[in-house]
C-alpha cells in the first residue's frame, strides 16, 4: 500500500492511502507509517499488516481516550461522536472500533438518549421542530418516531393526574410565548398576528395556537385563522 502526505492541517498532516484519504497524523506518528519526514508530497510503502498494527497500538488507544473525554462533558449520539472522531482525523476502522467499544459499555445509547431528549423537548417545541432537532443530532429516523411516541406516552402518564394537565404542544406554545415576552395587555392585533405566524412556522397547529391565544383574550384576532 502506497501512503502519501498531502495537505497540513494545523499540527497534523493528511495521509492518503492508494489515493484515498486515510487519516491525519502528528509528525511523530508518521515514522510509524514509514515516513522519514513530514514533508508534503512524500510517499512511503506500508503493508496492510503494519497499518493494522499502527491502528491498534497507536490510533485506537488515543481515539478511545478522546471519545471518553468528549463523553465526560456531554451526551452524544453515535453519529455525533463519529463526526467528532472523523473530524479529528482518525482512520475509519479506528472510529468504528471506538464506537463499538463505547456502545458495548453503554456510554453511548441512542435509544435511551432519544427518549430522554424527546421527553425534554416535547413541551418546549412543536413535534415537527422536535423531529428536526433530533435529525440534526444524528438519530435514526425510525428511532426518532419511536422515541417521540414513547415520550408522548410518558408525558401523558406524568400529567394525567394533574388538574391542569394538557397536551405537550399546548405547553410548548405557552413556553414559547413566555420566552418571547408575550404580554396580551400591551400587544395589539398586528403584533398578535406576528406571534401566531411565528408559532405556525415552528410547526404548531392553528387549532392549538387558537386555543392558547384565545385564553389570552385574542379571540377576535384569531377569527381569520
Amino acid at each position: 500500500m502506497i501512503l502519501e502526505l498531502r495537505e497540513k492541517k494545523g499540527k497534523k498532516t493528511e495521509v492518503f492511502a492508494d489515493g484515498a484519504f486515510y487519516c491525519r497524523c502528528y509528525p511523530k506518528d508518521l515514522k510509524e507509517l514509514g515516513f522519514a519526514t513530514d514533508s508534503v508530497g512524500q510517499q512511503a510503502e506500508c503493508s496492510s499488516e503494519n497499518l493494522l498494527y499502527v491502528e491498534k497500538t497507536l490510533f485506537l488507544p488515543r481515539a478511545k481516550r478522546r471519545a471518553l473525554l468528549l463523553l465526560e462533558k456531554k451526551e452524544y449520539t453515535e453519529a455525533e461522536l463519529k463526526r467528532k472522531l472523523v473530524t479529528d482525523g482518525y482512520p475509519e476502522r479506528t472510529v468504528d472500533a471506538v464506537l463499538l467499544y463505547v456502545t458495548e459499555l453503554h456510554y453511548v445509547n441512542d435509544r435511551a438518549f432519544a427518549e430522554r431528549y424527546a421527553l425534554y423537548l416535547l413541551p418546549k417545541c412543536s413535534e415537527r421542530e422536535l423531529l428536526q432537532k433530533m435529525y440534526l443530532k444524528g438519530f435514526d429516523k425510525e428511532l426518532m418516531k419511536e422515541a417521540v411516541a414513547t415520550a408522548k406516552e410518558t408525558y401523558r402518564f406524568e400529567h394525567e393526574q394533574s388538574e391542569n394537565g394538557e397536551s405537550p404542544e399546548l405547553s410548548a406554545i405557552r413556553a414559547f410565548l413566555r420566552k418571547k415576552g408575550y404580554r396580551p395587555e400591551s400587544c395589539d392585533k398586528e403584533k398578535r398576528k406576528k406571534f401566531v405566524a411565528a408559532l405556525y412556522r415552528k410547526g404548531f397547529s392553528f387549532s392549538n395556537i387558537k386555543e392558547v391565544m384565545g385564553e389570552f383574550g385574542a379571540e377576535e384576532d384569531m377569527q381569520d385563522y
